[in-house]
């Protein structure tokens, strides 16, 4: 089975679980992390240490972060870089995620195409749609 956390700065990672809960129901695979202003590295590091045990349950561990480079990106890639099971996003957005929870099998490959399509000019598009309709 597939574990999945989100990072982030701010209260970012545990918001983005919550939305992806009102659409996916209860899910129990779904951890996240939270790098808060009062926080440095240690600290964070500390969060993601009292983790690791759920997350050793996992036979793959899905990182998605809010921003690639950042502190959360970079302390969490430097903690489990090592182990083969932990794979990395940064740039996470909704479809991705949605996508790791609904399809186990999907590839990190095929996540990150369902993020990218999921960037939409909703004013271009519609244009083109109405402009398909003449």
């Amino acid at each position: 089975m597939r574990g999945i956390l989100l990072i982030s700065h701010g209260q970012y990672a545990e918001a983005f679980k919550g939305s992806l809960k009102m659409i996916a129901g209860e899910v129990t695979n779904l951890y996240s992390c939270c790098l808060l202003p009062t926080d440095g590295p240690d600290q964070f590091k500390e969060k993601l240490n009292e983790l690791k045990p759920e997350l050793d349950k996992y036979d793959e561990v899905l990182v998605f972060a809010d921003l690639f480079g950042g502190s959360p990106c970079n302390t969490t890639f430097v903690e489990f870089a090592t182990n083969p099971k932990f794979h990395f996003v940064a740039g996470m957005n909704f479809p991705m995620v949605l996508t790791a929870i609904l399809s186990e099998s999907e590839s990190v490959e095929n996540l990150i195409a369902q993020g990218r399509e999921g960037i939409v000019d909703v004013k271009a598009f519609m244009a083109s749609m109405s402009s398909d309709e003449d």
